[in-house]
């Protein structure tokens, strides 16, 4: 069959999809109703998340879902560069659509929730409504809003623990896919080791920077949220931007080094491949071709 480049960029936004339709979803009911009473909880269901949408979508598209795993690729000559811009714009649509859905079931109760609270959509404080779609550094429920939790998070801390833990995920991503690795994938395996190592770092980074790892997963509710009127809290975001350079530029940074770290510094140093055992020639073909 010829291959579909429609075909990927759609299995690219259904899977970004379905990583913020559960993802998201979650922080939908533990930020209102603490349905998710903590980070265990929270980090298996980003981790289940990538899980189910690595199930559905690997083999439409071979599951980036990730403008940084994208990029990542890109630069290590696994990737196409000519395609790089098209899988962006499908994650990013993909992140719309999940967030959109998001908003139609739960919108409701967010305004409750938000006069509940005296939060007023697009003004200060009002972080803690857009933090249910989008990443922000520091984690407003966590950590708090103001210069008292933003002294705790410098930028430039929210940057580095969002490239160093992408750089992390791009790394496992690669092992996982390396054949000559102990972990050789199979279709069951690979979606839930991703998924394990999504969950620990949700562990580790979450009060930080609520764990972005993905532009795509930040960019396309962002974008749901300046039409639901969130004006400067979406674009350029809390911090004067800041927090948004931390969720998308570091993620952008990390992936590529994670990947270039793995083959300059992991790889090498795999068991080497063996060369596959010629396939002796059935008798009778050989008679065969004597004739």
């Amino acid at each position: 069959m010829r291959e579909s480049w429609m075909g990927k960029y759609v299995g690219e936004a259904i899977g970004v999809a379905i990583i913020v339709f559960f993802g998201c979803g979650i922080l939908f009911g533990a930020f209102m109703w603490g349905t998710v009473p903590g980070l265990l909880d929270g980090g298996l269901a980003w981790g289940f998340a990538v899980a189910l949408a690595v199930y559905v979508g690997a083999s439409m598209s071979g599951a980036h879902f990730n403008p940084a795993v994208t990029l990542a690729l890109a630069i290590t000559n696994r990737f196409p560069w000519s395609k790089v811009i098209q899988y962006w714009i499908a994650q990013i649509a993909g992140g719309f659509l999940g967030a959109l859905a998001l908003v139609l079931m739960f919108g409701d109760a967010v305004s409750s929730f938000a006069a509940k609270n005296n939060l007023v959509v697009g003004q200060p404080g009002s972080e803690k409504l857009a933090a249910m779609l989008i990443p922000i550094s520091p984690h407003p429920y966590l950590v708090g809003i103001g210069p008292a939790a933003y002294a705790q998070v410098p930028i430039w801390r929210g940057f580095l623990t969002e490239a160093v833990a992408t750089a992390l995920l791009m790394m496992f991503i690669l092992v996982l896919l390396e054949a000559r690795s102990v972990n050789v994938p199979r279709g069951w395996f690979f979606p839930l080791a991703l998924g394990v190592a999504v969950c620990m770092l949700v562990f580790v980074t979450a009060p930080l920077t609520m764990t972005s790892l993905n532009p795509a997963r930040d960019l396309g509710p962002r974008i749901m949220l300046v039409l639901e009127g969130y004006g400067s809290i979406a674009f350029p975001g809390v911090r004067d931007g800041g927090s948004l350079l931390v969720t998308v530029l570091g993620p952008l940074v990390g992936g590529p080094l994670g990947a270039l770290f793995f083959d300059y510094v992991v790889k090498p140093f795999y068991p080497r491949a063996e060369a596959p055992a010629p396939v002796a020639q059935p008798v009778a073909a050989g008679a065969a071709g004597k004739r």
